[in-house]
């Protein structure tokens, strides 16, 4: 009987990660492996990264490397024109990528074989069915984890390839993945997805992203070691970082000689320089004068603050997030409260009062009155949110399950 194959591509996460997507795209490939029947071959396709790029981890890298070679996996890079300098890029890279991937991907599963199942992640993917071979589309799920309506709203061009990449794959038969109800609401008003194209694969977390690494206390200032906020996300204008400071500048007013606690605040990218944004909070820092450690670099070792026990509040202030794992991972880390917007999939993870305490987005008053909310908590309080989180993370969040289930959807033969 001819062997079957699962191929799995991917622009973040394989390499490094330097999006949540990347956390997100290495937690489906790990909960795969543990649903994978033995007799059906994984190939993984990442966006190729020359390891001398800025976005390269060589410690990310070789672990999944190990992991993907421990079950024989096989590894087919694409390359999307960038010399393998990044992952992403703009939409002359999506469109070399995906006729790169319209072709190699057949030549991993040629027509005479078996139909393979193709799982491709997030934008960079967005037109492969622009170029893949007809009989493959109905063998292809896409799963967007944004969009350039969401991120990128000013870029037209991007809009309408990604319009016309997912009118092509619904024509031919593809199934789109829906990462939370928020995107399903988006897919299917600003897309024009239809509901019998859609499939579950909601986000969560896998039962190994639930082991919270000790703290790294050296990035905390020692007299904020015992008091402080924590605030982590890609350096962009939709993450809210300015609604950030501009909320603490209202608290400030408003408690007149209290101190704050002081914040961390994590605004990185993977690069070595800074960009726009991260240059203008630094300013707005500078201008302010809160007690702030700005970082801009990003660094996997800034997650494990969540489990810091000097934590007074996790503070997710996006203006725009398609989902945010943020929560989720401050709940399997034991932080709390957690205080996030509603903006997106936020607003399914955190229920105010519960499991934390919310605002509406882009509302820097709204967010400075979660805030001191949440500062004002009590220690059994905070436990009770713990717990609440926790529980979420079982009943609602639970990824290893969840991608089993759209295995059985997509792919049934390749279940255990």
């Amino acid at each position: 009987m001819t062997r079957r194959t699962l191929i799995v591509c991917l622009h973040d996460g394989f390499y490094g990660a330097g999006t949540g997507a990347g956390y997100a795209n290495r937690a489906f490939l790990r909960a795969v492996i543990r649903h994978l029947a033995p007799d059906v071959q994984l190939v993984v396709a990442p966006v190729y990264l020359n390891p001398t790029s800025t976005e390269y981890d060589t410690a990310w890298a070789a672990d999944i490397a190990h992991t993907l070679s421990s079950i024989g996996a096989h590894v087919a890079p694409l390359h999307n024109g960038s010399g393998g300098v990044t992952r992403f890029g703009g939409l002359a890279a999506f469109q070399h990528l995906a006729a790169k991937a319209g072709r190699i991907l057949p030549e991993i599963a040629p027509p005479t074989g078996a139909p393979p199942a193709i799982v491709a992640f997030d934008v960079p993917f967005a037109g492969l069915a622009l170029h893949l071979p007809a009989p493959y589309l109905p063998c292809l799920t896409y799963v967007p984890r944004s969009s350039a309506l969401q991120h990128d709203p000013g870029n037209t061009d991007r809009i309408d390839y990604e319009h016309r990449g997912v009118a092509a794959a619904i024509a031919g038969g593809t199934r789109i993945g829906v990462i939370s109800e928020h995107m399903r609401r988006h897919l299917n008003d600003s897309l024009a997805v239809p509901a019998t194209a859609m499939v579950d694969l909601p986000d969560g977390l896998t039962v190994d992203e639930r082991r919270p690494l000790p703290p790294a206390d050296d990035l905390i200032p020692a007299t904020a070691r015992a008091d402080f906020l924590l605030s982590l996300g890609r350096a962009e204008p939709y993450k809210g970082f300015d609604d950030l400071l501009d909320a603490l500048a209202l608290l400030r007013s408003d408690h007149p000689g209290g101190r704050l606690p002081h914040l961390v605040l994590a605004a990185v990218t993977d690069g070595d320089s800074t960009n726009d944004h991260q240059r203008h909070l630094a300013r707005r820092i500078a201008d302010l004068e809160p007690e702030v450690t700005l970082y801009t670099r990003f660094d996997t070792r800034l997650r494990t603050l969540l489990a810091h026990p000097g934590l007074r509040a996790v503070v997710v202030p996006s203006r725009q997030e398609p989902f945010g794992r943020i929560p989720l991972e401050a709940f399997a880390a034991g932080a709390a409260p957690i205080v996030t917007t509603t903006a997106g999939g936020l607003a399914e993870q955190v229920t105010d009062g519960v499991t934390g305490f919310t605002s509406e987005p882009n509302r820097p008053d709204a967010l400075a009155a979660a805030i001191d909310r949440a500062l004002a908590t009590t220690p059994k309080q905070r436990d009770r949110m713990r717990q609440a989180g926790q529980n979420a993370l079982n009943s609602r969040f639970n990824h290893d399950a969840a991608v089993g289930r759209f295995l059985g959807e997509v792919a049934p033969w390749a279940v255990r």
